[in-house]
């Protein structure tokens, strides 16, 4: 069963039952419900790979109202919604992913291997998180999880690609961090003259596609999906 906590004077931690794919497609069409039809009170709702964390205002309603109403919620289906491609151009190594080949040596692999794995399938886009928009998926083909940096770096270049554990993300605006990095994209993510930031959402597929330094210009722009015939 679905457990529903108190979080704060303001807000509820929604944990779904179920494996791991279960538990996000709970947390992410609740999530989306809410967004599309919020309940009196509900003014944000943030999901992630397992829980959806819901915030309400606590003069318009409580815990107990806004639980029996995700109570409800939680019995309807999911939004349905194709989902879409974005292929991703990644330069891997070097400048643009100096921890490539450590990663690889720590999973006993090759740094050419490594880029292989990393752009040989694609993966799922299991949620957009902060800072602006970052662009988080599953990578369960890592042979083993990758540790985080034990000193993050204070600044990281926007675009970069890195993973951490069995994840990769996309750095999307310069920031610190801790996860590993294996390369970086020229692409833009969001656009702050956009009202929806992105293009892209939970279940959408992501592809990372290897180029070289001289098709850096060729790939710039903003992201966006996969033509479709």
């Amino acid at each position: 069963m679905t457990v529903i906590r108190e979080y704060g004077d303001a807000g509820l931690l929604v944990e779904p039952d179920g494996d791991h794919d279960q538990a996000w497609a709970t947390a992410q069409g609740l999530a989306a419900s809410l967004a599309d039809d919020p309940p009196d009170g509900v003014v944000d709702v943030v999901a992630s790979f397992r829980h959806a964390f819901v915030v309400f205002d606590p003069v318009r309603t409580d815990h107990a109202s806004v639980e029996a109403a995700l109570r409800a919620r939680l019995d309807r289906a999911a939004p349905t919604r194709s989902p879409r491609t974005f292929s991703v151009p990644v330069l891997y190594g070097g400048d643009a992913g100096p921890d490539l080949a450590d990663v690889a040596d720590e999973l006993g692999m090759t740094p050419e291997e490594l880029v292989a794995l990393h752009a040989g399938d694609t993966w799922v886009l299991r949620f957009v998180g902060s800072p602006v928009a970052a662009l988080f998926v599953d990578v369960p083909a890592l042979p083993a999880e990758v540790p985080r940096m034990r000193s993050p770096r204070t600044r990281i270049p926007p675009g970069s690609v890195a993973v951490s554990g069995r994840q990769s993300m996309i750095y999307p605006v310069p920031s610190p961090g801790g996860w590993r990095l294996l390369g970086r994209t020229p692409v833009t993510l969001f656009d702050l003259e956009d009202s929806d930031l992105v293009t892209y959402r939970p279940g959408d597929r992501v592809r990372f596609v290897p180029i070289e330094a001289d098709a850096w210009d060729d790939h710039s722009g903003r992201l966006e999906p996969d033509e479709t015939a």
